[in-house]
């Protein structure tokens, strides 16, 4: 991503110019530096194929068949004209290690259109709608969204991919959007980046179409996505997060753990868990529920006559409960020295596991399901982080999740897939050898249908491994 010393100062005035900047006359702000970041060579970190996604909501209408005496999914598969992939993407409970195919069962048999006839892009056109001026916490972010947006696009361009950008500085909250959407539709862009405020979601969103795509890049309750059919939204809706978790855990995990529910008063991921729970239990996992304040010995009691691998759940993502879990996963190791104890937390202990607090997370052999995570010591993270120190003269913020790293991530993984599928472009995976298939830094950009004449959300999610070796394994 080195690229020669003007193509840096391109971009430097790109981002006060913005190319074409009918709104914005003021120099773009700073960022606030943030810390330094350097590489630490006492964690290892295993690098993943970034692909093989979980299996996203069936993007077909589909039929069910129900499985007969010596069926086989290849013979199943066959028989109606898909593959076993498209198979087990309809029905994620095949993914099981452990799974084994029973007459009786109900299976889901997607029923694929033609394939249509895809234009692909050889050059696109970007509308920037953020609040780009001012020095408040939400126009740096924006502003370093748009900055990894500009690292992203410099890649397509050494690809070959012309793309041509329009910023826009998004009025405040109270003000209409309406006028400024105005000067946006005059350079007829192909996609529209924001805005930020949910106050203008509906009049942005009322203008997109199959050749203007609407993409709001950091809320995640944006309502108008269940009836606007060209609206995509990057920040994974937490009622989605619950079936994509689900179906990550079930295939990661053999129903040889027992799942252990902890609720207290404290519990702001409650709907949560128990969407992700109920998963499970209609999976066939075995799940108990307790009060977060019950001492380890009488869960260790419990547990004790059940499986030999126990993994604990909050239903709260503070801090306080993260080192109460801790301390409990402790005890429960000591009272149950042959049982596999775990521990499955949320996005916010991200940002806590380089603390104190650090040790005591992988001795717990903790997994956080996150929609998105930028690990800062991969090489390519290291490299990103360096050349954006270079062309901004400033540190990515500390933010969860980075901006910079999320803009550069929607160049490669969206407009690259623009620039494959055209117009058509939603729920496609990337096409082998393109730009769009290259390792994103820490968002998916892969998308599932809202619903029956709805847009699109991301279906973006990991497990971060801490490992009691201290290496840290982000598992798709």
């Amino acid at each position: 991503m080195n690229r020669p010393a003007f193509t840096r100062s391109l971009l430097k005035l790109c981002l006060t110019l913005a190319l074409t900047f009918p709104m914005l006359s003021q120099t773009q702000p700073a960022a606030e530096a943030a810390p330094r970041i350097t590489a630490n060579p006492s964690v290892k970190f295993g690098e993943y194929e970034t692909l093989s996604m979980l299996p996203p909501t069936p993007q077909f209408p589909f039929k069910t068949y129900k499985v007969k005496r010596k069926d086989t999914l290849y013979g199943i598969a066959r028989a109606h004209q898909i593959t076993v992939d498209e198979l087990m993407a309809a029905n994620p409970e095949l993914k099981a290690s452990d799974y084994k195919l029973k007459k009786g069962v109900t299976l889901r048999i997607p029923i694929k259109p033609a394939q249509p006839a895809y234009q692909p892009l050889d050059t696109i056109k970007v509308a920037v709608v953020l609040p780009l001026v001012g020095k408040g916490m939400e126009n740096e972010r924006s502003v370093e969204f748009y900055r990894g947006m500009l690292m992203g696009i410099d890649e397509l361009k050494a690809a070959g991919l012309s793309v041509h950008v329009s910023a826009f500085n998004e009025p405040a909250p109270e003000q209409g959007i309406a006028p400024l959407m105005a000067g946006v539709l005059k350079v007829q862009p192909d996609v529209v980046v924001g805005p930020l405020y949910p106050s203008h979601f509906t009049e942005v969103a009322s203008h997109s179409n199959r050749e203007m795509k609407i993409v709001i890049p950091f809320s995640s309750k944006v309502p108008q996505v269940d009836y606007r059919p060209e609206l995509f939204v990057i920040n994974t809706p937490e009622r989605y997060e619950a079936e994509q978790a689900a179906a990550l855990f079930k295939s990661k995990f053999k129903k040889d753990r027992c799942v252990v529910l902890l609720k207290g008063l404290k519990s702001n991921r409650q709907t949560f868990c128990q969407l992700l729970l109920q998963r499970l239990l209609d999976a066939g996992y075995q799940v108990l529920q307790y009060p977060a304040s019950t001492s380890a010995a009488d869960l260790a009691a419990v547990l004790r006559t059940k499986n030999k691998k126990v993994m604990l759940v909050p239903a709260d993502d503070s801090s306080e409960t993260l080192d109460a879990m801790l301390a409990k996963s402790a005890e429960l190791r000591a009272l149950l020295p042959d049982t596999e104890c775990s521990l499955l937390g949320y996005d916010k202990w991200i940002s806590l596991s380089e603390g104190p607090r650090k040790k005591d997370m992988h001795a717990a052999s903790t997994y956080i399901i996150t929609p998105n995570f930028y690990f800062p010591y991969t090489k390519a993270s290291i490299d990103f982080s360096k050349n954006y120190r270079q062309w901004f003269n400033t540190e990515l913020l500390a933010s969860n999740p980075r901006m910079a790293p999320l803009g550069y991530d929607f160049s490669i993984g969206f407009l690259a897939g623009m620039a494959t599928y055209g117009h058509d472009f939603n729920t496609q995976s990337p096409q082998p050898n393109t730009v769009a298939a290259r390792p994103k830094l820490q968002n998916q950009m892969l998308f599932a249908p809202a619903g029956a004449g709805g847009g699109y959300v991301s279906r973006s999610m990991w497990l971060i491994h801490f490992k009691t070796d201290m290496s840290i394994v982000k598992l798709l």
